[in-house]
């Protein structure tokens, strides 16, 4: 036996593994974290229906009729389709799509931008990026990505609809997943979670309204004078506009508006404010999935302004940049000499903040030609259940002229594609990793692939690169050759550690220059980074009303609206469907749709759950282990019912990754965030109705 160290890719955690060979070196165990996801990479890895060659549609779209094709075939043929496509079409009218894993995310880029097309898209067109634009639209920086790391200094922790226990490896074991005695925790979400069990206050709100509950615990923090005026008077800009209104938030509107009460509310704004430092615990998602969700996230990550709990210890902590890899996505080619992506058009502040298309817009440009036509896509990763309307993605991925993917597993996207290609899984290739890390801290390290891939497997980063041989850029895709790619890239990393990064299997730390920066200053602390530079934003201060929004023709302030479909808006329609459907909780025994497949996941997630309160169970004769059907104007869906009291009366939260109950075909494509693009996961209407009574019932009845 031999033990190869190596990190696991289940997550963007990238946690350090040791894997175990036979003597013929096969991979046999891996030990690393207690985390469920890292045991099962050998069984992705072994799975017998794990793609392994190059497939070729045989019959209709969708109907999962493929040959076995060579590796030659399939990438001249893909190489053919993409320059045919430029040359009828124009290069744009070939999009690019990256999914996970998100490894070769700039070999595929490279190869967009290289063929002449600007539109490479990838997940994070409904993932992630919308709070990073929002925060830095507002602060000039990330907080998000720090707003996870633990302090000793704080004081009160406001947990905004996240579950650390599962989302936020390691799990059970993260440092802000138990209330700690000295500090005061508020949790708001709609789910009674772990976390929401032991805090002080739980404001379990009606999902898309969290725009209005921090609005109006801004009220209560002017009016009670909990505000940090000189770092307002300082360095905010918009303040008075802001007050102004917030004004219109009063707790008895906001208790309405929210499902809450109105004392709980109050209790909450005293605890957050009057216990400095306080820190947001915020999710990457939740508080932007939704048609208003990028207003929604400034007004919350404002209440850390407001209080003068921004970059301090104990409270927001600006995220830095470390020393990373040298950028070999050509995006500053896009931006100087290509045409605009998708969504320059729609979306121009969320662009101008992030290196790619919008992809929620992708449907459109198949079937309608809006905003930019596509006839041509090469995907990895792509999975249909990450879309709106999930059916109608489907429909847009039948109608293109050509369409390549590569995955592990066959999923509703790539039995749509004409050439499918199998991907080798982390164990299986190299990569130049840089963990992000805290606000101060990441780490760079080389994984070399611990073992061969199986079968024809091949690294989705090669593939990108022989592709960019094939069309007559060898030289610019080191011909074909990955290592040499991941080279380049590291000749960004200082020569005095590079060697350690290739060659410690433990990788290296590195710090933010911000560090020394405030050292230099004498602000040994190492917060509020500010005092030196201001903030990264058009006036160098806090934007309350913010000028990039108002120039590109939106509301500067965190206007606060209704979701597009709820019982207050259209009341017509909640007729129909009177449950606020929601979705998205993350479980540690699933990323998204990653580990469908695997049964030592699927023992602990079994059945796709729909969670109902009891009396709204109740009233429509739905017991515990019912089979339901879930509709909304979209279509309709079978679910497992889960009645428990942990809902909020009133919501309908439905499991998200499944392929066979995808809740995405329940979802709505059309009234998409104005300002990110991202769509209402989280906040719409639909209605619950059995369909047959669940195992143990039927057991029961038949004696």
């Amino acid at each position: 036996m031999a033990t190869v160290k190596s990190t696991c890719y289940e997550c963007d955690a990238n946690c350090a593994i040791d894997v175990t060979l036979d003597a013929v070196g096969e991979p046999v165990a891996i030990d690393g974290p207690d985390c469920p996801r890292c045991y099962v990479q050998l069984d992705r890895r072994n799975h017998p229906e794990r793609l392994l060659y190059p497939l070729r549609r045989t019959g209709p779209r969708g109907s999962g009729q493929f040959e076995r094709i060579s590796w030659d075939e399939a990438l001249d043929t893909i190489a053919e389709r993409l320059r045919a496509t430029r040359e009828e079409h124009g290069a744009p009218a070939a999009a690019f799509f990256a999914g996970y894993t998100k490894e070769a995310r700039p070999q595929l880029q490279r190869l967009a931008h290289a063929f002449g097309s600007p539109n490479y898209l990838t997940e994070s067109g409904c993932c992630f990026s919308s709070t990073k634009v929002a925060e830095e639209v507002t602060f000039g920086t990330k907080i998000k990505t720090s707003s996870t790391v633990a302090s000793d200094a704080t004081r009160c922790l406001l947990v905004w609809s996240t579950n650390p226990r599962g989302s936020i490896p390691p799990f059970h074991q993260h440092p802000l997943a138990e209330a700690r005695p000295g500090c005061a925790t508020v949790v708001v979400d709609p789910r009674v979670t772990p976390l929401a069990e032991q805090a002080e206050v739980h404001l379990q709100i009606r999902p898309g309204t969290d725009g209005a509950l921090a609005l109006g615990m801004h009220y209560l923090i002017f009016e009670n004078g909990w505000q940090d005026q000189a770092f307002l008077d300082e360095w905010g800009s918009g303040v008075q506009a802001f007050r102004d209104y917030v004004a219109e938030f009063p707790p008895e509107r906001v208790a309405q508006i929210c499902g809450i009460d109105a004392a709980d509310l109050r209790r909450a704004a005293e605890l957050y404010a009057a216990n400095a430092p306080a820190q947001i615990m915020l999710s990457p998602t939740a508080t932007v999935q939704h048609s208003n969700g990028f207003q929604n996230h400034r007004a919350v990550i404002l209440l850390a302004a407001v209080t003068g709990n921004i970059d301090r210890e104990g409270g927001n902590r600006f995220f830095n940049d470390k020393v990373t890899p040298r950028p070999i996505d050509l995006f500053d080619h896009c931006k100087q000499n290509l045409p605009p992506r998708i969504g320059d058009e729609t979306f121009p502040v969320w662009t101008a903040h992030w290196p790619a298309a919008q992809s929620m817009l992708l449907p459109d440009a198949i079937l309608e030609g809006q905003p930019q036509p596509v006839r041509a896509l090469l995907a990895m990763g792509i999975n249909t259940a990450m879309w709106p309307n999930s059916k109608r993605m489907e429909q847009a991925l039948g109608a293109l002229d050509f369409f390549a993917a590569s995955d592990f597993f066959h999923n509703p996207a790539t039995r749509m594609a004409d050439i499918v290609l199998p991907a080798a899984t982390s164990l299986e290739r190299a990569a130049l990793i840089a963990y992000p890390g805290c606000n101060f801290r990441g780490e760079l390290r080389y994984r070399h692939a611990a073992v061969a891939p199986r079968g024809e497997a091949r690294p989705d980063g090669e593939v990108f690169l022989e592709l960019g041989v094939r069309l007559g850029m060898g030289e610019q895709f080191w011909n074909g050759d990955l290592e040499a790619s991941w080279a380049e890239a590291a000749e960004g990393i200082p020569e005095t550690i590079r060697e350690q990064v290739y060659n410690d299997p433990d990788g290296v730390t590195v710090f933010a220059k911000a560090l020394d920066d405030m050292l230099e200053y004498g602000f040994e602390e190492g917060d509020r980074q500010y005092r030196i530079n201001g903030f990264r934003t058009v006036s160098g201060k806090v934007e309350f009303d913010a000028a990039e929004l108002r120039a590109a023709g939106y509301d500067g302030l965190p206007v606060y609206r209704e979701p597009a479909e709820s019982p207050v808006s259209t009341p017509e329609l909640a007729r129909d469907y009177p449950l606020v459907l929601t979705s998205g909780a993350r479980h540690k025994h699933a990323t998204h749709s990653q580990h469908q497949q695997l049964e030592r996941m699927r023992r602990a997630m079994p059945e796709p759950l729909v969670e109902l309160h009891p009396m709204d169970a109740a009233a429509r004769g739905i017991a515990d282990g019912d089979t339901v059907e879930v509709r909304s104007p979209r279509g309709r869906v079978a679910f497992v019912a889960k009645v428990t009291d942990r809902i909020k009366p009133g919501v309908a939260h439905c499991q998200h990754g499944w392929n066979h109950a995808n809740v995405n075909e329940l979802t709505d494509d059309r009234a998409l965030d104005p300002i990110s693009g991202f769509p209402a996961f989280k906040s719409l209407l639909c209605e619950v109705e059995r369909l047959a009574a669940g195992h143990a019932k039927r057991q029961a009845e038949a004696g």
